[in-house]
Parts: C-alpha cells; sequence; structure tokens
C-alpha cells in the first residue's frame, strides 16, 4: 500500500462502497445487502491479512505491521489471554462524522472476526462493544482455546 494511509484507503473505499450499499439495500432489503457486502470485504481483508507472514495461531499481542489510526490499552496479558480496550479510532469517527457508522462497522469493525478465525485458530476471539455503535471502547478479548 504506497504512501496512502489506512484511514485514507478506508475512506477511498468508502466513497464506493456507500452507493453500492444503498442501492443493494434498495433492491435485496438491508440485511440481506449487508450481509453479502459484508461478508465480501471480510473475506478481501482476511485474505490480504492472510498474505503477511506470520506464526500460524500466534499471541494476539503479535498484530503485526498494521499501522492502524487508533489509541488502545492492554487491559490484560497472559499467555491464555489477552485483551485491549480502544479508546479513540480515527474509522469510527469518520463514519460517525459522515453518519455511516452501519456502513463503517462493515468496513472495518466486522472484518476482524473472519482475521481472527482464519489467523488464530488457536484462540476465541470476542468484541462485544464498538466506537463505531457508540460505545466508550473496543473490548477486544482473546482467551486461547485449551485442547
Amino acid at each position: 500500500m504506497s504512501n496512502v494511509s489506512h484511514l485514507q484507503a478506508v475512506k477511498i473505499q468508502a466513497r464506493a462502497v456507500i452507493p453500492i450499499v444503498k442501492a443493494l439495500e434498495a433492491e435485496l432489503g438491508k440485511e440481506r445487502a449487508r450481509e453479502i457486502v459484508g461478508d465480501a470485504i471480510a473475506e478481501s481483508w482476511a485474505d490480504y491479512v492472510g498474505s503477511k507472514p506470520r506464526p500460524a495461531s500466534s499471541h494476539p499481542s503479535n498484530a503485526g505491521d498494521f499501522d492502524f489510526p487508533v489509541e488502545s490499552i492492554i487491559a490484560r496479558e497472559s499467555d491464555s489471554e489477552y485483551g485491549v480496550d480502544m479508546q479513540r479510532c480515527a474509522f469510527a469517527e469518520y463514519f460517525r462524522s459522515i453518519g455511516e457508522p452501519e456502513i463503517g462497522s462493515l468496513l472495518t469493525c466486522s472484518v476482524d472476526f473472519e482475521v481472527e478465525r482464519r489467523m488464530r485458530p488457536d484462540w476465541t476471539f470476542r468484541r462485544s462493544q464498538t466506537l463505531m455503535q457508540g460505545a466508550s471502547h473496543c473490548d477486544f478479548r482473546w482467551t486461547k482455546n485449551i485442547p
């Protein structure tokens, strides 16, 4: 990704995707349209992340070389648990500012579950709230699966 930041790339993507989502909603209904778009974006992002060299099922603290425009604190950390509270997110700020947090969630937040399923099959990933949806923070939590 040349000199384009992740935030700039998402803003460019949003300019194309938002009208497509709106058109699909008119044809298919909101739920089905967002399911299709969300699945396609999650698959595409998971493919991209999967192309980066990383040990399988690495500890979640090994997030890789992604420079996301967020501010987070570690809520818990051990060999079998990891938790991050994201307290600020430029993606959420952008999509909320244009009145599209639900579509913003499709483009950014929802992809996390597919990525984690593929990248960390030995871990269970949970998140119960997001800044995008108006919460005070995003609560990322991982637990190592015990065989």
